[in-house]
């Protein structure tokens, strides 16, 4: 009879410890359970985030390219036009001697010929300008259209700063930029350039300084390959602006 006591005393015994060590397993195993599931809620939590910073940043680019396309849209006709106008002036004075023979120095008009050109130079910097200002803090997208647009007024604007002793009509970039911030007035919240009477009224006091260092060399034959070279890029921003002739037939561009 003590035998069997002490073997049921045994027995008790190892089952208190089996219950002590499985009790044991299971506080380990919940503690590790425990760890793992706030580790994945971390992992969750810090996937959200991410997955939510990057739906800002897509949502903020959307935004960004569609008011860049927004803008560009907006400006594109009046920028077109202003393109069109400057580049007919360069092919005029170029091929047809616009200010050479037609309205050469003799001529009675040749001044109105002058600042009429000096105009059409004016509002191109002012709408480029104008286009310049409206997207700079937009980071332009990286759109074929916007990205076309802004290498051909980046070349435009290089090919008349372009700096030699033998070519006259240089206009250094930061003078580009003056004579667009010059011609560009505000109405009714909206951007635009002054026409050519406006012009002609303020030109000494806002126009002179940046343009009579460049009066004489319009009409100079050393200035029509820079001419030349304006001329058909400006043509190829028309095209861009108005890819499905619209406005400006292939013929008016000459590419017919």
């Amino acid at each position: 009879m003590a035998v069997l006591t002490d073997i049921t005393a045994v027995v008790g015994v190892a089952g208190t410890i089996a219950g002590i060590v499985f009790g044991a397993r299971q506080t380990h195993e919940a503690r590790k359970l425990a760890v793992l599931n706030n580790e994945l809620q971390g992992d969750m939590a810090r996937l959200n985030s991410d997955l939510e910073l990057e739906r800002e940043e897509r949502k903020a680019l959307l935004s960004r390219k569609q008011n860049a396309e927004d803008i560009l849209t907006r400006y594109r006709e009046p920028l077109a036009a202003a393109a069109m106008d400057l580049q007919s002036r360069c092919f005029n004075i170029v091929n047809l001697g616009f200010l050479a023979e037609k309205f050469g120095r003799e001529h009675e008009r040749f001044g109105d010929a002058v600042n009429t050109t000096l105009f059409r130079f004016a509002q191109y910097f002012g709408w480029t300008e104008i286009l310049r200002r409206e997207i700079q803090y937009l980071s332009f997208p990286e759109e074929e259209e916007t990205r076309c647009v802004a290498s051909l007024q980046s070349r435009i604007t290089r090919r008349l700063a372009t700096s030699t002793d033998e070519e006259p009509l240089m206009i250094w970039t930061d003078e580009q930029r003056a004579i667009g911030e010059r011609m560009i007035v505000r109405e009714d919240d909206t951007s635009r350039c002054m026409g050519y009477a406006r012009f002609c009224d303020d030109y000494d006091a806002c126009f002179a300084a940046l343009f009579e260092r460049v009066r004489p060399d319009l009409g100079d034959p050393a200035a029509n390959e820079r001419l030349r070279e304006v001329q058909r890029l400006l043509c190829e921003l028309v095209e861009a602006l108005d890819p499905k002739h619209l406005r400006y037939s292939k013929e008016d561009l000459g590419l017919a």
